[in-house]
C-alpha cells in the first residue's frame, strides 16, 4: 500500500464552536476515529492554546479526503500546510487520531515550549512539525506493542 502524510496547523475558530472547547474535541474525536477507521487513517492531533496541528497517514486517497473534510469544517480557520509527502513507514501506527492537550499543565512540565511551537511561530516548519510529533510517536508505538502483549 502506498503510505502518504499531511501535516498541518490550522487556527481554532472560536465562534464556530457550539460547545466549550473539551465537548467539542471529544465529539471531534470520536468523528474522526470512525472515520479513519473506515480509511485505515491513522495520526495525532495536538492541541494548542489557539492552533492546532494534525498529522495524517494512511493511503493518499483517504486521508485526502480527511484533509478535505478539515478545510470544511466551521471550526477550523487559517489552515496553512507543514508538509505533505509520501511515507516509507507510518509515525502513529496504533492510534486512529491520538490526541494531546499542549496547554495542560503535565504536558507544559514534561514539554516546555511546545505549545509555543504550534501556537506563535509566524510560520512552523516541516523540521518543527515533526519535533512536535517525534514527542509523542515513540510513547504510541510502545504503547501499542504493551496492548498487543497484554492481549496475548
Amino acid at each position: 500500500m502506498e503510505l502518504y502524510q499531511i501535516c498541518y496547523r490550522a487556527r481554532i475558530n472560536w465562534s464556530g464552536l457550539r460547545r466549550d472547547l473539551d465537548s467539542e474535541i471529544d465529539r471531534a474525536l470520536a468523528q474522526i476515529r470512525r472515520i479513519n477507521r473506515r480509511g485505515g487513517v491513522t495520526g495525532a492531533l495536538l492541541l494548542g492554546k489557539s492552533h492546532f496541528l494534525q498529522f495524517l497517514e494512511g493511503a493518499p486517497g483517504p486521508v485526502l479526503d480527511t484533509l478535505y473534510c478539515v478545510m470544511q469544517d466551521r471550526r477550523v480557520t487559517d489552515l496553512e500546510a507543514v508538509f505533505h509527502e509520501p511515507a516509507t513507514e507510518r509515525l502513529f501506527p496504533n492510534s486512529l487520531m491520538f490526541h494531546r492537550n499542549l496547554a495542560s499543565g503535565a504536558v507544559i512540565q514534561t514539554y516546555p515550549g511546545l505549545h509555543a511551537l504550534v501556537d506563535e511561530q509566524d510560520r512552523l516548519t516541516r523540521g518543527n512539525g515533526y519535533s512536535a510529533l517525534a514527542c509523542f510517536s515513540g510513547d504510541v508505538r510502545e504503547s501499542g506493542v504493551t496492548n498487543g502483549m497484554m492481549l496475548v
